[in-house]
């Protein structure tokens, strides 16, 4: 993967990031930088397999992107990794 690929996989990472504790409105689309992210959150799985993956959509400029947030306890301890 190039280096500009990686950063922008950050970027949407840390963007899911943000969505914790901030609201759609507080939190800029990586590519165009607008506030303009539509989230759906898709929880999957049980026990011990059980997570959450987070769409992120900016109806601005129509980007796309996954984040796998895999959970193996309360919502503070939440670990964030980018979906391939």
């Amino acid at each position: 993967m190039s280096a500009m690929g990686s950063r922008k996989r950050e970027q949407w990472v840390s963007a899911a990031e943000r969505l914790l504790h901030k609201s759609t409105q507080h939190v800029e689309c990586p590519e165009c930088g607008t506030t303009s992210l539509q989230v759906r959150d898709v929880e999957y799985g049980w026990g011990h397999g059980k997570g959450l993956e987070r769409y992120l959509v900016c109806s601005h400029c129509r980007a796309y992107h996954s984040v796998n947030m895999r959970r193996a306890g309360p919502l503070t301890d939440m670990r964030l990794i980018a979906a391939e």
